[in-house]
């Protein structure tokens, strides 16, 4: 299991041709910890994103994202339900709240099985001095519900 932010960046490197396609820069998710897929940022002039549907990916490693065809990637609008981190439906930086109402923190990351597909927790921060001196927090991956101000995690605490 390893957090996002180590594939993020991550090169998309397809089979077929052995030619670069572009790079990992989110992740997508249902609020039950389903991975759906990647949002891929093509290179060139007129970069854009794409989205990689997760059974379109034939391995994920350390080094990279490998892909058989890039025609798997599809149009960025093809995501339609769903979260993630960083785009347009991105929930990292909101505020972590328990069903009992207790605050946990900022969410920052995702730990997830990528040959499972599934979120397996989130990483939480209460901040760059309390990282440093408690460590970060983990919680359980669990249903969510997502408002615009906060995440509510289906647990307590």
């Amino acid at each position: 299991m390893r957090t996002f932010s180590h594939l993020k960046g991550l090169p998309v490197y397809e089979q077929k041709t052995g030619n670069t396609v572009g790079k990992i820069s989110d992740i997508c998710f249902t609020n039950t910890g389903k991975v759906q897929g990647f949002i891929v940022e093509s290179k060139g002039w007129l970069a854009r994103h794409r989205y990689l549907p997760l059974d379109g990916i034939q391995a994920i490693g350390a080094d990279g994202v490998v892909v058989y065809d890039a025609a798997l990637l599809q149009s960025f609008s093809s995501f339609q339900n769903g979260y993630s981190l960083y785009g347009e439906r991105g929930i990292a930086g909101k505020p972590v709240i328990t069903a009992d109402g207790k605050k946990l923190g900022l969410l920052e990351d995702v730990y997830f099985h990528g040959q499972l597909g599934i979120i397996g927790g989130y990483e939480i921060t209460d901040g760059f001095f309390a990282d440093l001196t408690e460590g970060k927090k983990r919680v359980d991956a669990v249903p969510f519900t997502v408002g615009e101000e906060a995440v509510i995690v289906n647990t307590t605490m």
